[in-house]
C-alpha cells in the first residue's frame, strides 16, 4: 500500500489511543471495542471509520458465533507500516523487520568483527538501508530501535563505555540512522532490550519487578520496576561490570575493564580451557567438557555459580525483584542457573527466584523490535508524550516464534 497511514486528528487522540490499545491485542468487534473502551457505540463507529481511512485498521471478516448474527471483526492493518529492530554485538549485527502487528517480515545477520576501524557506522547505515529497501515492500518504515552495548546518554542517545565497539563511542547514532532511514530512531542498551524482550514474550512475561542479568563477552543487567525499565540519571543503571565482586576493585585495570567483568566475562572465566579466543567457540567447548564430566569444567561452573550468587544477592538487597532472569551465551549454559541456586541456598535464607531466559539468544533482538513497535504507536497515537516517555509499553500480542516458512 502507499503511505496513507496518517497521524490521527488531535480531537480524537484519546478515543483512538484507547481503541488502538485494544486492537493491538488481537481482532475485536465493534461491540467488544465499545465495551472494553467505555466509548459509546456511535463514537466507536466514528473512530473505526477514522482509523480505517487513515490506514491503521481493516476489516478482518465475520466472527462465527453459531448463534444469531455474526459480528464483523476489525484488526490492526499490518501494512500500515514497518518497524526495524537491530542487535549490534561485538562480532555481528542482527536486523529484523516487522509489520505494524508485530509479525516478523524478514531477518538478516552479518559479521562485523572484520570491519576496518572507522568504517563500522557507515557499514551499518548501508546494510540497514539496503535491508529495509528489500524487505519493507510498500510499507513505510515508521520507527527503528538499535540495541548496542554501552551506556546510552539520556536525551541524546550518544554512547559511552562501548569497550568492544569503539567506533560507536560518542557518535550521534539516532541522528545518523534517522537521516539514512527516514524515520524516528532510538538507541537502547542491549541488556535493557533483552529485558524488554523477555518481559514481552519470554520468562519475565507478567512479572512487573524483574532483573535480567546478561553474561557473555561482557556482563550487564537490566532492571524493570512496576513494568518500566530503570535507566538511572545518566543511563548507567545496571552497569554491573564494575561491581567489586570476584577480584581487587583497586587494581589498575578495574576502572577501564570492570572488576566483575574481568573475572566473569566469557574470555576471562573460560580462559583455562584455552580452546579459542572466540566466545562462541569457548562456550561450545565448555559445554562439551561439562557433558564429559571434566573436573576443570566442573570447577569453572562452581566458580560461575559463586560469582553469580554474590551478584544476585547484591541485586536482591538493593531492588528486591520478583525474579532474576539469567541470559547471554554464558548465562544460558546448562547448569549455570542450578549452580547459582546451589550457592544461594547456603548464602541466604531469603528465597530468590532464578529463571533462564525464555527467548535464549533472541532476547535482545526481540526487545528491540518491541521497542520499535511501541515507539511507532506512541509517536502516532500519543504525540503529546515527551520523547523520554515514548517507550511507554503497549499490550501488543506477541508474534509467532518463527517466520512463516522458516526452519526450526
Amino acid at each position: 500500500m502507499s503511505d496513507n497511514a496518517r497521524p490521527v486528528p488531535m480531537l480524537r487522540q484519546i478515543s483512538t489511543h484507547a481503541m488502538m490499545r485494544h486492537l493491538v491485542r488481537g481482532p475485536r468487534s465493534r461491540a467488544d471495542l465499545a465495551r472494553d473502551t467505555g466509548l459509546s457505540k456511535q463514537t466507536t463507529s466514528d473512530v473505526i471509520r477514522i482509523l480505517d481511512a487513515a490506514g491503521w485498521v481493516r476489516e478482518l471478516g465475520l466472527q462465527s458465533t453459531g448463534v444469531g448474527r455474526s459480528p464483523l471483526l476489525y484488526c490492526v492493518n499490518p501494512d500500515a507500516g514497518a518497524v526495524l529492530g537491530a542487535d549490534i554485538g561485538a562480532s555481528r549485527v542482527v536486523m529484523e523487520l516487522s509489520d505494524a502487528s508485530g509479525a516478523r517480515l524478514a531477518s538478516h545477520e552479518a559479521r562485523i568483527d572484520s570491519i576496518p576501524p572507522g568504517r563500522l557506522i557507515d557499514t551499518l547505515l548501508d546494510g540497514c538501508s539496503r535491508f529495509v529497501a528489500e524487505a519493507a515492500g510498500d510499507r513505510p518504515l515508521r520507527f527503528a530501535c538499535f540495541s548496542t552495548p554501552g551506556i546510552v546518554e539520556p536525551g541524546t542517545g550518544r554512547l559511552s563505555n562501548v569497550r568492544n565497539l569503539p567506533d560507536l563511542t560518542g557518535a550521534d547514532l539516532p541522528g545518523r540512522f534517522s537521516a539514512a532511514l527516514g524515520c524516528s530512531v532510538v538507541v537502547e542498551n542491549d541488556v535493557n532490550s533483552a529485558l524488554v524482550g523477555e518481559s514481552w514474550c519470554g520468562a519475565a512475561n507478567l512479572i512487573d519487578d524483574v532483573a535480567y542479568v546478561g553474561l557473555g563477552t561482557g556482563v550487564g543487567m537490566g532492571l524493570m520496576m512496576q513494568g518500566r525499565v530503570l535507566r538511572g540519571a545518566n543511563g548507567a543503571a545496571g552497569e554491573i561490570a564494575s561491581l567489586p565482586i570476584g577480584a581487587d576493585s583497586r587494581d589498575a585495570e578495574a576502572p577501564s575493564r570492570g572488576t566483575l567483568e574481568r573475572v566473569l566475562g566469557v574470555r576471562a572465566i573460560l580462559a583455562p580451557l584455552a580452546a579459542s579466543d572466540r566466545p562462541s567457540e569457548l562456550i561450545a567447548e565448555f559445554g562439551r567438557q561439562l557433558d564429559a564430566g571434566d573436573p576443570e569444567a566442573r570447577a569453572i561452573l562452581e566458580r560461575i555459580g559463586s560469582l553469580c550468587a554474590q551478584l544476585v544477592l547484591s541485586i536482591q538487597a538493593i531492588v528486591d525483584p520478583q525474579a532474576v532472569i539469567m541470559g547471554g551465551m554464558l548465562g544460558l549454559v546448562p547448569g549455570v542457573v542450578e549452580a547459582t541456586e546451589a550457592e544461594l541456598a547456603v548464602r541466604t535464607a531469603r528465597p530468590v527466584r532464578i529463571l533462564r531466559a525464555g527467548l535464549g539468544l533472541r532476547s535482545t533482538i526481540t526487545g528491540a523490535g518491541y521497542i520499535a513497535l511501541t515507539g511507532m504507536y506512541n509517536s502516532v497515537f500519543s504525540p503529546h508524550l515527551e520523547a523520554k516517555q515514548h517507550d511507554s509499553p503497549w499490550p501488543i500480542a506477541p508474534p509467532p516464534r518463527r517466520m512463516p516458512g522458516a526452519g526450526s
